[in-house]
């Protein structure tokens, strides 16, 4: 995958109008192959820009806020709370290897 695949990957399942995210608030169903694959597109990128001062502002918008995306306040069984939270773990990790902090 480049760089630029992985970005655009990226965006459309954090930040599009049918994001994750979104997908979550609307209770529409995530696969874990699109987990799969957005967690692959970011370690792309993270080897991509490791060497780099700077990421483009999108990339940095998608991880704003980005656990209280994926963790949700209405009811929803045990398993699936617990597995929203891992990804939104998962993520913030990944944001952290990616910005350096």
């Amino acid at each position: 995958m480049t760089p630029e695949a992985a970005l655009a990957m990226v965006e459309a399942r954090l930040l599009g109008p049918e994001s994750i995210p979104v997908r979550i608030r609307t209770r529409i169903a995530i696969t874990d192959v699109e987990i799969a694959e957005l967690y692959a597109a970011l370690d792309v990128l993270i080897v991509h820009y490791q060497d780099q001062d700077a990421v483009p502002k999108t990339l940095a918008a998608a991880f704003v806020d980005i656990y209280n995306g994926f963790v949700q306040r209405f009811e929803q069984d045990a398993e699936q709370a617990r597995r929203l939270e891992d990804m939104a773990i998962a993520l913030q990790d990944k944001a952290y290897q990616l910005l350096g902090a």
